[in-house]
């Protein structure tokens, strides 16, 4: 599958849950509605602070519900964060106090050398 450019990376996660949920018996359809309604609030984005690594935790769950297909799709890095979102993310309050926790070296290797 291949996102379109300009949609945030949580709405393509909740569309393509959605489309699962479509093809999918009417029990797993509604946990795959559940996961893409926790998606759109940004719960599995990559710089979300909902948990230590929130694509790490959104793969367990699919796993533990036994939702392998989707999982390795989570695995295998659909779902990552784009260069478009990583860089507000080094913009935001969050990217700017990590940024300032790291070495100067650290920070230009991070591309967030201009971090004050």
């Amino acid at each position: 599958m291949t996102r379109p450019k300009e949609m945030p990376t949580k709405e393509y996660l909740a569309q393509e849950l959605r489309k699962v949920a479509e093809k999918a018996s009417p029990e797993n359809a509604a946990k795959y509605e559940g996961l893409a309604a926790r998606a759109e609030t940004g719960e599995f984005d990559d710089y979300a602070d909902t948990y230590v690594c929130p694509i790490t935790a959104l793969h367990l769950i699919l796993l533990k519900m036994g939702f392998t297909k989707f999982a390795a799709r989570v695995a295998n890095g659909e779902f990552d964060a784009t260069k478009e979102e990583s860089d507000a993310w080094a913009r935001s309050p969050q990217g700017q106090e990590a940024a300032k926790q790291l070495s100067p070296e650290m920070r230009r290797l991070l591309g967030m050398d201009t971090v004050h």
